[in-house]
């Protein structure tokens, strides 16, 4: 009887020492965003701000741990969550069946469909066929290069640079490009610091982009509370507060824009913490 006693004290020993460490154990989380992006992330003096970063520290606080931000590019997100450089990444990632493959979401916390940013002064484009052979600027790392792949947008001519920031100096600078496309949430954050720009309001591409808390697979558990925390925070007024206080543009220039940006419940339950989206 002791024989057996121990060893089935050695197996859940065992499988105690198999399950990782919350990402939670000591109270601060490594959490990856950008730092170009005025309205969702950006970095002022030394400063995290927009609505990726109150995002992290609303649900964070939740759960009892604190956000230490470091920034990420977009083609980098994955990576520095596979090789554990980061624990987290809220930084507009979009959750994909792909995606949620190699990493689990907590999401969405946003709902964005893809849209189109062109100069305040041109009105060349204001409906989906005016964009036929303009110059189209996106970057690496985001659904929007991949959307515009696509066979029914082949008289536009997109072309990638390395940033957000470099297709915006194309089109207000250079003018190289004749518009900048990415989901209209990010757009509207640049018209906040850019006033020379405007997103064009009847253009989007795809379907929604559902923004999602990004960690390593093998932390569900840590998934599950965030989750938690996440419909808590959709739940009440403070996320219509935090959103409109982060992207003012948003709220004059849509009426309706809580019911076009702030997801649903069911959304946050279908698709979190999850290898596959549930149907």
């Amino acid at each position: 009887m002791a024989a057996v006693l121990a060893l089935g004290a050695l197996t859940a020993s065992a499988c105690a020492d198999d399950q990782p460490p919350s990402l939670f154990a000591d109270g601060k989380v490594l959490v990856g965003t950008k730092n170009d992006q005025p309205g969702t992330a950006v970095v002022r003096n030394y400063k995290f701000s927009g609505f990726d970063t109150t995002v992290a520290r609303q649900v964070l606080k939740a759960v009892g741990a604190k956000a230490d931000f470091g920034i990420v590019p977009s083609e980098d997100r994955r990576a520095v969550l596979t090789d554990k450089t980061k624990d987290l990444v809220v930084a507009t990632y979009s959750i994909t069946v792909d995606r949620m493959k190699a990493l689990d979401f907590a999401g969405p916390y946003a709902t964005t469909y893809q849209g189109l940013m062109v100069r305040r002064n041109d009105n060349r484009i204001k409906k989906p066929d005016d964009v036929n052979g303009k110059r189209v600027c996106t970057w690496p790392g985001t659904t929007s290069a991949t959307t515009l792949e696509g066979p029914q947008y082949d008289r536009i001519a997109v072309y990638e640079q390395p940033d957000a920031s470099t297709c915006i100096n194309d089109l207000k600078v250079k003018k190289t490009a004749d518009a900048v496309s990415t989901d209209q949430m990010i757009l509207y954050g640049f018209t906040q610091e850019n006033p020379d720009l405007k997103v064009v309001p009847d253009i989007t591409y795809g379907s929604a982009n559902q923004y999602g808390i990004a960690m390593a697979k093998g932390h569900r558990q840590d998934c599950l509370k965030l989750r938690d925390a996440l419909r808590e925070y959709i739940g009440d007024n403070t996320w219509s507060q935090d959103f409109a206080t982060s992207l003012p543009s948003i709220p004059k220039a849509d009426a309706t824009w809580e019911t076009d940006f702030k997801p649903r419940i069911e959304t946050v339950d279908s698709l979190s913490c999850r290898d596959r989206p549930r149907t």
